[in-house]
């Protein structure tokens, strides 16, 4: 197929021109757009959230910033790193009782928009400006980091440190490969500043993704020398420094118990097994790419061809190794969740944006290969599909219904996704891929600011927080029993008693003053059997029903009760 590049396409007034003398901030504006909208809309969500969340409100309440616990029960998982992000901005940013949930997402934020730009600036030093410009897009437009952009947990963060890391790590192995002058000493403290940070976020994922790719590239080069000119000991250091004190000081506290739970319990469990439950089979994570890395792996397929046709050159191996050791290591390890491949997705996107603008500059049908069409047909499929859930099912099942709103909502995103593919036919890469990225960057503002947070069923924790609320009960007179979610505990208080049965429920209603208990119907006979047993009797104040979609979409409703008062 002959390029069909338009002339405006080399016009210095074009749109892609423009773009392209503003990049940085282009993709600033173009992550603000995905990750901002539904920040405040969006409710606390369980489990991992919220657990975050909590911990880290407990620390700015009690000021001990080195235990992480969850109410009363310590929680020896994962590093302080990401608590003490969240402390600043939520700390500083919210007032009591800092239940503002937006304040606690404000380090995911910031760290998507630095992976992108970071991504950028690796896309320069491996390739060109369009292909970085491409490639970001790509990588932050990906649902999968549009909502752990929204999410106020761990991974955004890491995903930054690691595509940090990797920039400076090509910066030494570029180097290396060229025969050019030893990169200069801020770069291996960088590296070790990148390194650090992941380490102290989310413990040894960064060395996994980071030290895999360099031992693959060695070994595939059979060379090794190029890794003492990162100056390993002196980055060692850095990482010594920013984790050890508090390793220490948690040791101390913990009494070593820290150290058990989360290197024996946490990380080798889920290396041993799946952990808590999240298991599958491998190939889990090839096809959550059609969800996690949509609309970017339109380009996948070329991205794949175009890499086996260049396994010589050094941006190549590079991205080769950082993608597929780690990848296939995932998929055979017992433990699946659908965002652990996230720190891979930056080297996707970049060979994805190299082969765009090599079929532009070579003129090269992006249809010539059968893998290509059958990756173009079933995105098509994929993205009539999400689009449908979004304006339908989801609504339809969660929510109120879809309404004309929706629909016009869902236009642009439609036109957008088939402006990509009539581009993509037509070999104009650029515009293929702008069109590519504005579909998902659509989506996900619709999405996030205008769908999720109207999925009334799903939100039982905000609403029963709403009819506590309304009851004007302090956190320390309100028991829950039946339904022991973080998010209610985040938004209600840190004092809130959870109940192991209606028995207990209704104990500590009879001897608090001013009590309310909220309890699930299938705990509601325990609870009125023990107040009748013990002369007394509670008014049901409200109820509230909903999904609890953190056990399997479970139908729940819960009852809020007051005692009854007696006597004149």
């Amino acid at each position: 197929m002959q390029n069909r590049r338009s002339a405006a396409a080399y016009d210095s007034s074009s749109l892609w021109s423009l773009m392209l003398a503003h990049p940085r901030a282009v993709l600033v504006a173009l992550c603000l757009l995905m990750y901002l909208p539904g920040l405040t809309a969006l409710p606390p969500l369980d489990r991992d959230e919220s657990r975050f969340t909590q911990a880290t409100k407990q620390m700015i309440e009690t000021g001990d910033f080195i235990e992480i616990r969850f109410q009363e029960e310590p929680r020896n998982k994962k590093p302080v790193g990401i608590h003490w992000m969240q402390a600043i901005t939520a700390g500083w940013l919210t007032a009591e009782p800092h239940n503002a949930i937006w304040a606690y997402r404000l380090p995911s934020v910031i760290a998507g928009i630095l992976a992108t730009l970071l991504l950028f600036g690796l896309g320069r030093r491996l390739f060109d400006d369009e292909v970085a410009l491409i490639s970001a897009g790509l990588m932050a437009s990906s649902l999968l980091l549009v909502g752990e952009a929204h999410i106020a947990k761990t991974d955004a963060v890491l995903l930054a440190c690691v595509v940090g890391a990797q920039y400076l790590v090509a910066q030494f192995f570029m180097a290396s490969r060229q025969g050019a002058e030893q990169p200069k000493l801020r770069y291996s403290a960088l590296l070790g500043l990148a390194m650090g940070l992941g380490i102290l976020v989310k413990g040894p994922m960064i060395l996994f993704f980071v030290g895999l790719s360099v031992f693959a590239l060695s070994f595939w080069e059979r060379r090794w020398a190029w890794i003492m000119s990162m100056r390993p000991f002196f980055g060692l250091g850095i990482v010594i420094l920013l984790n050890v004190p508090w390793l220490v000081a948690i040791g101390l506290v913990t009494s070593g118990a820290y150290f058990k739970e989360a290197i024996g319990l946490d990380f080798l469990g889920k290396v041993a097994g799946s952990a808590e439950g999240h298991w599958g089979p491998p190939g889990y994570y090839l096809v959550s790419l059609l969800v996690g890395f949509w609309p970017a792996w339109l380009f996948l397929a070329p991205g794949v061809i175009y890499a086996l046709a260049r396994l010589r050159e050094g941006a190549v191996r590079f991205l080769v190794a950082w993608v597929v050791p780690a990848w296939i290591i995932l998929e055979l390890l017992p433990t699946k969740l659908p965002h652990y491949p996230l720190p891979l997705y930056p080297a996707l996107a970049l060979l994805c944006g190299a082969a765009v603008m090599a079929g532009v500059r070579e003129s090269r049908g992006f249809l010539d290969n059968i893998w290509v069409k059958l990756g173009t047909l079933l995105w098509v499929m994929v993205a009539i599909a999400l689009t449908g859930a979004l304006v339908m099912f989801l609504p339809s099942t969660y929510g109120t219904g879809s309404g004309v709103v929706l629909w016009v909502l869902a236009v642009p995103i439609i036109v957008a996704a088939g402006a990509a593919v009539f581009f993509l036919l037509r070999g104009e890469g650029e515009n293929a891929s702008m069109a590519t990225i504005v579909s998902g960057a659509l989506f996900a503002a619709v999405a996030m600011a205008v769908v999720a947070p109207g999925l009334q069923q799903l939100l039982v924790s905000v609403r029963s927080a709403d009819l506590i609320a309304k009851a004007g009960a302090a956190p320390n007179a309100v028991v829950v029993a039946g339904y022991h979610e973080p998010s209610l505990v985040f938004l209600v208080g840190t004092k809130i008693r959870l109940a192991g049965s209606g028995a207990d429920a209704a104990d500590f209603l009879t001897k608090t003053p001013n009590a309310v208990a909220l309890v699930e119907d299938s705990y509601v006979a325990d609870f009125q059997q023990y107040l009748t047993r013990n002369n007394f009797s509670a008014d049901a104040i409200n109820s509230v029903s909903g999904i609890n979609y953190s056990k399997g979409g479970r139908q729940v409703t819960l009852t809020l009760y007051k005692l009854r008062k007696t006597g004149p």
